[in-house]
């Protein structure tokens, strides 16, 4: 599954780890899931990176320092709900790729009207312009 997963999604070492405690083995260490990979002879992320490149002119795979500044990855996460909590709480993350600038902000909704106003307050927040979403 490791291999799969590292394979189709481009997952670097520490997510790979989070996702094969989660679902396989919730004592795998770092190490431990590095030697497997070297022992099956799993491709880096950069080695997955050239064969994409061979591929295609417009790789699957781009390293973070490979993008101009101003190039911003958005997510929202669901953040568990606590004993003491009547509702649940999201996460609003951006992050620009090459100078690793972030925003976060909790909200009580995952609306479109909630990601709307995130993305509006992020970019005014932000030190780079123009900026690619």
């Amino acid at each position: 599954m490791q291999i799969a997963t590292r394979e189709s999604l481009c997952l670097g070492l520490d997510d790979l780890l989070v996702v094969a405690r989660e679902f396989l083995n919730s004592r795998l260490s770092s190490s431990g899931l590095h030697r497997m990979l070297q022992r099956r002879d799993v491709p880096t992320l950069a080695e997955l990176a050239q064969q994409d490149v061979g591929d295609d002119e417009n790789p699957r795979y781009k390293p973070f320092g490979g993008y101009e500044p101003g190039y911003v990855n958005i997510d929202i996460k669901h953040l568990p709900q606590m004993p003491d909590e009547e509702q649940k709480r999201y996460l609003y993350v951006a992050i620009d790729r090459t100078t690793r600038w972030e925003c976060l902000e909790i909200r009580s909704s995952q609306s479109a009207e909630g990601a709307r106003a995130f993305m509006k307050q992020a970019k005014e927040k932000a030190p780079s312009r123009p900026w690619r979403c």
